[in-house]
């Protein structure tokens, strides 16, 4: 982060400008103004209205979930193009200017002949809406946004988070272009974009940062401009009017002399170095010119053996192969026609009709299209008799059993009004019936429930005075006091280990000092061995130093030495020992204690001794008390408290029995009140129904139910009589039809010679009409078809021997061109040019790639080539080289002497410089210092920026490949555990490792599960990116076509989980990929079926939108 606040520093200088400061001043406004309506400003997609837009025209999609949308429908019904919309509103329409794969992609030709259009809504996480519109035109497309503030271009990036169409193509919205590579995300811009928002600089470009101190380096310093260039030039030019002042003393013009002739050697041997260098370039040159030179030769060698005939195309074999094909199959068509026309006239003499039948077709159809009628009319006929005189004999039946004749069954009286009173007064009667008889079952229930409450109640009574003699506190007060003595029990076990507290505090405190007094004696044991040798270490060090160490006096050191290290290795030994018999010491015996912290626990033991005491004097219990006597004590008090718990619950239970016997008391009498009230109302109805059933002639003993019948067989009978009377009527009609028929047919077989048919029996005789008339029109139809045939054949045949023709001419048009008759002859002169042209192509690629070996420049190259083996070429080489060594090493001994000079000629100056000039030369040397400086900082500002990033790569990458993983072993089952990649680097491959253990690289995988790992990575890109800011809703454009079923399964439960956190909108052409999501929805706890919206533009489409509009 310290090299962050440089380059935000950095930031605010470019801010200076004026136009600058109008930008940020927007830039601040439009922030203020999206934390008014936002507070995280999470975006969703709720609507998407498409005016004119590729295959689309005033289309509106409503239904936007939140967390899945699924966009399904077949192909050609415009999926892409809702991507491709929603890309083109959010970033402008694409055009001319763009990379064509960008317009093959996202370009659409309209449905409507003028500019692409519509809009999009957008909502915040506290329900802000926004409607940003587009319409295509100048600058992509002016956009404009309306809702709670309304803005233009600048506020939709705010809104998006200044997401730029690279990040947005690239990692939210893909399709399988997107998908199957993945050197799309290496670019800088969307890696700078991940780092800035993963260093919490949303709003700060790193792009743009680093464009800006590049701009100012260059602007600094460049090859051949530069502020500090001007500077230098000035400089010079100072530096040499004051060497022109300098010329005037003698021994200052003869260094100079020397210096001048120093430099002309320089130059010299620089020129003969150079031409030098140029000799072995040359010489490399034409090393690396040997072998396509022998090439070419040996190429012009072959060519010229060939003849060369240019009119002779390319495919010639093909075209004459081709036109011998093509000629076969004509050939073989006109005799296969010839054959078929021959048997074609063979079944027309063979085909026989009817003539007869023309005459009398129309009134035959007729006949045979109310065959089915008459066969129908025929078969009922019994049937129909049959029905009608067991329709009579039930008649007759049900009217005998009743007791009634046919003429009081057709007077009977069933006016609206008289059978509404029997109904009315019928259902009364019932329900009255009804109620008496549940009123009578509630009185015998009630006075049932009334006695065993009663007995209840005295049962309670007697229980609770056999309880005898019970303590008159209330359970809560015995259970206070048996709390107290809970306490008791506590205070004296804290009384117990405050006493072993004090007791181990004080033995550690004995132990502490014994260890320290050690501590103190073995330090004085060590320090002297340890200075002993440190004293002999030097005096051997000084001896050796000065020359004076002898052997003898060697000997006497080092024995003095060892017998020190010897006593050391013992102190330390024994320093050791102590150590680890004062490991077991408490952790608060590391420090020391105080009498003062003794004294501490010594009050606390008196606290509690003092607490015991006094719980005690209140229990009566002998001092000091003992665990045991609590117990007892404690024993006593449960057993009355027990005692008083039931007495309490059975006083409770009695006082509720007493109160349920007067309710139930009070519900006896109110029953015994209904059920009066009940048998009076019910003998009041049935003497209402009895005067009906006498008004209707009825016996009075019917009930309801039995009137309710009898009126309904009454009512039957009726219907009977009107169904005789109809089936009469049917029957006769039946028989007028028949004989008709009958009559027609008659005629008919006269005319066409058939036998006739008796009466009631012509359905036979139909049918057989009808296969004899079938067969007539078939014979007709088939003559009038081989007809056709016939003629189809003969202009068929007039087109195939044209088309013979056309081909024998153009294969003796062929023939001429290779200037012979003959089709063998042809083709080996084809096979020989053929040969020669692929000769000539590959000289052209040698020439191309090695342009000397053709052009002007390279000729002394040829001719070198021609007069001089390689092996000469390789000597002469080495030995300029070594002429080029020999002199390198006299231009830097040149200019060692240059050098000494010139120090000569400065101390020369010191005390002959004009004033002025060498002022001038100072202020020059400040200013070129403080723009050098200015350019160290930002050379080391850009050099901080990219080791940032780098440091920034290293510390994301951890969690950006544990989230890959994650969602790559989740998307191929548990296939491939974990990923190894470093985004944003050139030349860097992805590596897979398989859950046994092996690698993989990315493009060692096939084709699906490459995708399934670039789409893992561009989720865990996505969860990052979300960490430090909103991002945009994610499209997916069918996506899962190369998976097979089983992964193809697990990616959808993959998105699925990815939705609970973002909006997806998914396009797909496959039905079955429903199915799959709500099979993954069922598998997730924390999404509801409504979680998923889904479009089917299948039968959303009208039939004039279901014109596919091709992209351009």
């Amino acid at each position: 982060m310290r090299y962050l606040r440089y380059i935000q520093a950095e930031e605010l200088v470019y801010l200076k400008h004026p136009m600058s400061k109008f930008l940020n001043g927007q830039r601040k406004l439009a922030g203020t103004l999206l934390n008014f309506w936002s507070t995280d400003s999470k975006l969703r997609l709720t609507r998407i209205n498409i005016d004119n837009f590729g295959p689309f025209a005033n289309r509106e999609f409503n239904n936007i979930s939140e967390h899945l949308t699924l966009i399904n429908g077949p192909n050609e019904t415009g999926k892409s193009a809702i991507r491709a919309f929603i890309r083109s509103t959010l970033f402008g329409y694409v055009n001319k200017t763009d990379r064509v794969p960008l317009r093959e992609i996202f370009q659409y030709k309209h449905i409507k002949p003028e500019a692409g259009s519509g809009s999009i809504s957008i909502t915040t996480s506290n329900n802000n809406q926004f409607e940003v519109h587009r319409r295509e035109g100048k600058k992509r497309g002016e956009v404009s946004i309306t809702g709670k503030t309304n803005g233009d271009e600048y506020l939709l990036q705010m809104l998006i988070s200044d997401i730029d169409i690279e990040l947005y193509t690239n990692v939210f919205s893909i399709s399988l272009s997107e998908l199957q590579v993945f050197s799309s995300l290496n670019s800088n811009e969307i890696q700078d974009k991940i780092y800035s928002v993963g260093l919490g600089l949303t709003n700060l470009s790193l792009t743009d940062v680093r464009a800006k101190i590049n701009g100012e380096l260059r602007e600094l310093r460049s090859p051949r401009a530069g502020r500090i260039r001007t500077i230098e030039k000035e400089l010079l030019e100072a530096r040499g009017l004051l060497q022109e002042t300098r010329l005037n003393g003698e021994q200052y013009s003869d260094l100079s002399k020397q210096i001048e002739k120093v430099r002309e050697d320089i130059d010299s041997k620089t020129a003969d170095l150079a031409q030098i260098r140029s000799n072995i370039e040359h010489q490399k040159t034409l090393i690396n010119l040997r072998n396509p030179w022998s090439r070419k030769i040996e190429l012009d060698r072959q060519i010229t053996e060939l003849p060369k005939i240019d009119v002779i195309p390319d495919d010639a074999l093909q075209q004459l192969e081709g036109l011998i094909e093509r000629k076969n199959n004509f050939v073989e068509q006109v005799n296969d026609g010839n054959l078929r026309q021959q048997k074609r006239n063979n079944e027309l003499s063979s085909i026989n009709v009817i003539d007869s039948f023309n005459t009398h077709g129309n009134e035959i159809r007729k006949l045979l299209m109310q065959a089915g009628h008459y066969t129908k009319a025929v078969d009922d006929l019994p049937v129909v008799q049959k029905e009608l005189d067991k329709e009579q004999a039930s008649f007759d039946f049900e009217v005998a059993n009743l007791g009634w004749t046919k003429e009081a069954i057709e007077t009977f009286d069933e006016s609206i009004e008289h059978q509404s009173n029997l109904q009315t007064v019928g259902s009364k009667l019932s329900t009255a019936q009804q109620k008496h008889q549940e009123a009578k079952l509630i009185f015998e229930a009630r006075s049932e429930d009334q006695e065993s409450v009663s007995n209840h109640v005295i049962k309670l009574e007697n229980k609770r005075d056999a309880l005898g003699k019970v303590s008159t506190k209330t359970s809560t007060d015995i259970e206070q006091t048996r709390d107290r003595l809970s306490r008791l029990r506590a205070a004296i076990a804290d009384a117990t280990s405050t006493r072993s507290e004090m007791n181990e505090a004080q033995q550690t405190l004995d132990h502490n000092q014994k260890y320290s007094d050690q501590k103190q004696e073995i330090f004085a044991s060590i320090l002297f061995p340890s200075v002993v040798i440190i004293i002999s270490a030097a005096l051997i060090v000084w001896y050796q130093t000065m020359g004076e160490l002898s052997g003898s006096l060697a000997a006497i050191l080092g024995v003095l030495i060892l017998c020190a290290g010897l006593l050391l290795v013992s102190r330390v030994n024994k320093t050791k020992l102590i150590k680890n018999n004062n490991e077991n010491i408490p952790a608060n015996g590391s420090t020391s204690l105080s009498n003062a912290q003794i004294e501490e626990i010594h009050n606390r033991f008196v606290a509690v001794n003092r607490e015991v005491s006094e719980i005690a004097q209140e229990f009566n219990i002998s001092e000091p008390p003992s665990i045991r006597d609590v117990e007892e004590k404690t024993g006593e008090i449960e057993r009355s408290l027990d005692l008083r718990r039931k007495f309490e619950s059975i006083s409770n239970d009695a006082e509720a029995a007493i109160a349920q016997l007067a309710s139930s008391n009070s519900r006896l009498t109110e029953s015994r009140k209904m059920l009066e009230l009940r048998s009076k109302t019910l003998n009041e109805l049935k003497l209402q129904w009895q005067k009906l059933l006498k008004h209707s002639n009825l016996s009075v003993d019917l009930n309801p139910s039995q009137a309710v019948n009898f009126i309904g067989s009454v009512r039957t009978l009726k219907i009977q009589i009107k169904n005789i009377n109809s089936l009469k009527i049917r029957l006769s009609q039946m028989y007028e039809t028949v004989e008709q028929i009958d009559g027609r047919l008659l005629k008919v077989l006269n005319a066409a010679g058939l036998p006739n048919a008796p009466a009631h029996q012509g359905s036979q005789a139909l049918e057989d009409l009808s296969n004899r008339m079938l067969k007539h029109e078939r014979a007709i139809e088939h003559k009038k078809q081989i007809a056709d045939q016939v003629m189809i054949w003969e202009k068929e045949l007039e087109t195939l021997t044209s088309k013979i023709s056309d081909i024998e001419s153009m294969t003796l048009a062929l023939f001429n061109k290779g200037n012979t008759d003959s089709q063998e002859e042809f083709i080996k002169i084809a096979i020989q040019v053929g040969k020669r042209r692929e000769l000539e192509r590959k000289l052209f690629e040698l020439v191309e790639n090695s342009p000397l070996l053709n052009s002007a420049d390279g000729q002394s190259y040829r001719e070198s080539l021609s007069n001089v083996t390689h092996e000469e070429v390789i000597a002469k080489r080495q030995q300029l080289e070594d002429d080029a060594r020999r002199i390198s090493v006299v231009i830097n001994e040149l200019h060692i002497k240059e050098g000494n000079l010139r120090n000569q000629l400065v101390e020369h100056e010191k005390s002959n410089k004009p004033l002025e000039l060498q002022t001038k030369i100072n202020i020059l040397k400040e200013q070129l210092n403080r723009q050098a400086e200015r350019w160290a900082v930002l050379t080391i500002a850009h050099d901080m920026f990219e080791k940032t990033r780098e440091e920034f790569q290293k510390e994301r990458q951890p969690d950006l490949i544990k989230s890959a993983s994650k969602h790559l072993s989740e998307l191929t089952l548990g296939r491939y555990t974990s990923v190894r990649a470093v985004i944003g680097e050139k030349d860097q491959d992805l590596e897979v490792i398989e859950s046994t253990g092996t690698t993989k690289l990315a493009n060692e995988l096939s084709r699906g599960t490459a995708e399934q790992l670039f789409l893992a990575m561009r989720f865990a890109l996505i969860e990052e990116y979300s960490q430090n800011a909103e991002p945009v809703p994610i499209i997916l454009d069918d996506i899962l076509v190369n998976f097979d079923p089983r992964r193809a399964q697990a990616a959808c439960k993959v998105i699925m989980k990815l939705s609970q956190k973002f909006q997806i909108i998914f396009l797909t052409c496959h039905p079955e990929t429903e199915a799959m999501f709500m099979s993954a929805l069922s598998g997730t706890d924390k999404l509801s079926k409504s979680a998923i919206s889904i479009i089917d533009l299948n039968k959303n489409t009208s039939p004039d939108q279901l014109k596919l509009v091709e992209p351009t």
